[in-house]
Protein backbone atom coordinates (compact mmCIF):
# COMPACT_ATOMS: atom_id res chain seq x y z
CA UNK A 1 0.00 0.00 0.00
CA UNK A 2 1.63 3.51 -1.10
CA UNK A 3 1.94 6.16 1.66
CA UNK A 4 -0.55 8.48 0.14
CA UNK A 5 -3.35 5.27 0.35
CA UNK A 6 -1.98 4.42 3.94
CA UNK A 7 -1.95 8.37 5.12
CA UNK A 8 -5.77 8.47 4.00
CA UNK A 9 -6.96 5.46 5.54
CA UNK A 10 -6.15 6.59 9.09
CA UNK A 11 -7.81 9.63 8.33
CA UNK A 12 -10.81 8.48 7.33
CA UNK A 13 -10.87 6.08 10.92
CA UNK A 14 -9.48 9.07 13.15
CA UNK A 15 -12.39 11.09 11.48
CA UNK A 16 -14.63 8.40 11.97
CA UNK A 17 -13.93 7.86 15.39
CA UNK A 18 -13.18 11.24 16.64
CA UNK A 19 -16.70 12.01 15.88
CA UNK A 20 -18.09 8.87 17.85
CA UNK A 21 -16.23 9.77 20.79
CA UNK A 22 -17.20 13.55 20.32
CA UNK A 23 -20.54 12.25 20.40
CA UNK A 24 -20.52 10.92 23.64
CA UNK A 25 -22.58 12.39 26.74
CA UNK A 26 -20.75 13.23 30.13
CA UNK A 27 -22.29 10.18 31.91
CA UNK A 28 -21.22 7.73 29.11
CA UNK A 29 -17.50 8.82 29.50
CA UNK A 30 -17.46 9.59 33.13
CA UNK A 31 -18.60 5.98 33.96
CA UNK A 32 -16.50 4.48 31.23
CA UNK A 33 -13.43 6.25 31.73
CA UNK A 34 -14.23 5.01 35.88
CA UNK A 35 -14.43 1.36 34.75
CA UNK A 36 -11.63 1.70 32.73
CA UNK A 37 -9.21 2.97 35.52
CA UNK A 38 -10.49 0.49 37.77
CA UNK A 39 -9.60 -1.97 35.27
CA UNK A 40 -6.28 -0.17 34.93
CA UNK A 41 -5.40 -0.45 37.98
CA UNK A 42 -5.50 -4.21 37.92
CA UNK A 43 -2.70 -4.60 35.69
CA UNK A 44 0.59 -6.10 37.43
CA UNK A 45 3.09 -3.99 35.46
CA UNK A 46 1.33 -0.89 36.90
CA UNK A 47 0.35 -2.13 40.35
CA UNK A 48 4.56 -2.74 40.43
CA UNK A 49 5.76 -0.11 38.70
CA UNK A 50 8.47 2.49 40.09
CA UNK A 51 7.46 5.37 37.62
CA UNK A 52 4.43 5.67 35.23
CA UNK A 53 3.86 8.45 32.84
CA UNK A 54 0.11 9.80 32.40
CA UNK A 55 -0.99 11.68 29.58
CA UNK A 56 -3.10 14.25 30.69
CA UNK A 57 -6.59 13.64 28.99
CA UNK A 58 -8.16 16.40 26.74
CA UNK A 59 -11.54 15.78 27.86
CA UNK A 60 -13.76 17.87 25.54
CA UNK A 61 -12.25 15.75 23.05
CA UNK A 62 -13.87 12.80 25.23
CA UNK A 63 -10.17 10.81 25.64
CA UNK A 64 -10.86 8.85 28.00
CA UNK A 65 -10.05 10.73 31.22
CA UNK A 66 -6.75 9.45 32.92
CA UNK A 67 -7.91 11.48 36.53
CA UNK A 68 -9.33 8.37 38.15
CA UNK A 69 -6.39 6.26 37.09
CA UNK A 70 -4.10 8.98 38.37
CA UNK A 71 -5.85 9.34 41.63
CA UNK A 72 -6.00 5.60 42.09
CA UNK A 73 -1.94 5.32 41.87
CA UNK A 74 -1.42 8.77 43.27
CA UNK A 75 -3.16 7.23 46.68
CA UNK A 76 -0.91 4.10 46.64
CA UNK A 77 2.02 6.10 47.14
CA UNK A 78 4.32 3.42 45.98
CA UNK A 79 4.56 4.88 42.12
CA UNK A 80 6.47 8.25 40.83
CA UNK A 81 3.99 10.03 38.43
CA UNK A 82 5.17 11.97 35.34
CA UNK A 83 3.37 13.48 32.17
CA UNK A 84 4.62 14.40 28.75
CA UNK A 85 5.36 18.00 27.70
CA UNK A 86 6.01 18.59 24.08
CA UNK A 87 10.25 18.91 24.04
CA UNK A 88 10.60 19.83 20.27
CA UNK A 89 9.48 16.95 17.73
CA UNK A 90 9.27 14.48 20.96
CA UNK A 91 8.21 14.40 24.67
CA UNK A 92 9.39 14.83 27.91
CA UNK A 93 8.42 13.16 31.02
CA UNK A 94 7.83 15.54 33.92
CA UNK A 95 6.84 14.90 37.45
CA UNK A 96 3.36 15.71 38.31
CA UNK A 97 1.95 15.91 41.53
CA UNK A 98 -2.38 15.37 41.73
CA UNK A 99 -3.64 18.48 41.39
CA UNK A 100 -0.49 20.67 40.01
CA UNK A 101 -2.26 23.57 37.99
CA UNK A 102 -1.65 23.05 34.19
CA UNK A 103 -2.00 25.03 31.23
CA UNK A 104 -3.24 24.06 27.53
CA UNK A 105 -0.29 22.86 25.23
CA UNK A 106 0.19 23.77 21.66
CA UNK A 107 -1.73 20.73 20.53
CA UNK A 108 -4.71 21.68 22.91
CA UNK A 109 -3.49 18.75 25.51
CA UNK A 110 -3.23 19.84 29.26
CA UNK A 111 0.29 20.32 30.44
CA UNK A 112 1.88 21.14 33.83
CA UNK A 113 2.03 24.88 34.58
CA UNK A 114 5.94 24.26 35.80
CA UNK A 115 7.23 21.81 33.18
CA UNK A 116 10.12 20.96 34.99
CA UNK A 117 13.32 19.48 33.02
CA UNK A 118 12.66 16.23 30.94
CA UNK A 119 14.02 13.24 33.14
CA UNK A 120 16.67 10.78 32.19
CA UNK A 121 15.33 7.74 33.46
CA UNK A 122 12.82 5.90 31.85
CA UNK A 123 9.23 5.49 32.86
CA UNK A 124 8.37 2.01 34.05
CA UNK A 125 5.02 2.28 32.38
CA UNK A 126 3.85 4.38 29.90
CA UNK A 127 0.21 5.45 29.34
CA UNK A 128 -0.86 6.38 25.91
CA UNK A 129 -3.90 8.31 24.09
CA UNK A 130 -5.53 6.44 21.06
CA UNK A 131 -7.90 7.28 18.61
CA UNK A 132 -8.25 3.28 17.93
CA UNK A 133 -6.42 0.44 18.89
CA UNK A 134 -6.41 -2.95 17.82
CA UNK A 135 -5.65 -6.73 19.24
CA UNK A 136 -2.39 -6.94 18.21
CA UNK A 137 -1.43 -3.60 19.73
CA UNK A 138 -1.50 -1.88 16.84
CA UNK A 139 -2.36 2.11 17.56
CA UNK A 140 -3.54 4.87 15.84
CA UNK A 141 -2.85 8.91 17.97
CA UNK A 142 -3.85 11.90 15.75
CA UNK A 143 -0.84 11.78 13.86
CA UNK A 144 1.71 14.03 14.93
CA UNK A 145 3.92 10.76 15.70
CA UNK A 146 5.16 12.16 19.19
CA UNK A 147 4.37 9.04 21.38
CA UNK A 148 6.15 6.81 18.64
CA UNK A 149 9.19 8.82 18.56
CA UNK A 150 9.24 8.91 22.40
CA UNK A 151 8.75 5.55 23.02
CA UNK A 152 11.29 4.92 20.25
CA UNK A 153 13.77 7.04 21.93
CA UNK A 154 13.37 5.27 25.42
CA UNK A 155 14.00 2.00 22.93
CA UNK A 156 17.21 3.28 21.27
CA UNK A 157 18.65 3.92 24.95
CA UNK A 158 18.22 0.19 25.84
CA UNK A 159 14.88 0.85 28.13
CA UNK A 160 11.68 -1.75 27.71
CA UNK A 161 8.73 0.62 28.61
CA UNK A 162 5.31 -1.37 29.12
CA UNK A 163 2.89 0.63 27.07
CA UNK A 164 -0.47 0.56 27.89
CA UNK A 165 -3.39 2.39 25.58
CA UNK A 166 -6.34 3.53 27.02
CA UNK A 167 -9.47 3.40 24.74
CA UNK A 168 -13.54 2.91 24.59
CA UNK A 169 -14.84 -0.52 23.46
CA UNK A 170 -16.03 1.23 20.17
CA UNK A 171 -12.55 2.33 19.09
CA UNK A 172 -11.55 -1.29 19.05
CA UNK A 173 -11.24 -2.19 15.44
CA UNK A 174 -10.38 -5.54 13.52
CA UNK A 175 -7.21 -3.79 11.79
CA UNK A 176 -5.83 -0.57 11.77
CA UNK A 177 -2.88 0.11 9.45
CA UNK A 178 0.32 0.65 10.45
CA UNK A 179 3.75 2.40 9.37
CA UNK A 180 7.20 0.73 9.95
CA UNK A 181 7.92 3.97 12.30
CA UNK A 182 4.64 3.11 14.38
CA UNK A 183 4.99 1.81 17.89
CA UNK A 184 3.42 -1.39 19.42
CA UNK A 185 1.32 -1.13 22.39
CA UNK A 186 1.65 -4.19 24.95
CA UNK A 187 -1.74 -3.89 26.35
CA UNK A 188 -5.40 -2.04 25.87
CA UNK A 189 -7.35 -1.34 28.87
CA UNK A 190 -11.33 -0.55 27.65
CA UNK A 191 -14.42 -0.61 30.00
CA UNK A 192 -14.99 -4.38 29.06
CA UNK A 193 -11.55 -6.17 29.35
CA UNK A 194 -7.83 -5.90 29.47
CA UNK A 195 -5.63 -7.23 26.04
CA UNK A 196 -2.41 -8.08 26.51
CA UNK A 197 -0.70 -8.42 23.18
CA UNK A 198 2.08 -11.32 23.55
CA UNK A 199 4.92 -9.88 20.78
CA UNK A 200 6.72 -12.49 18.95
Amino acid sequence: MDVYCMSSRKDAIRNELRNVRASMNVNEWRSGSLLIAEMAFQVPELRRADSVMFYLSMNDRREVDTAPLIDLVAAEDAASIFVPVSCDKTLCAVPFNNGDPVVTGKFGQPEPLDARAGIEKSPDVVIVPAVAVDREGRRLGYGKGYYDRFISGLREKGKSPFVIALAFSFQLRDKIPDDPWDEGLDCIVTEAEVIRIYKQ
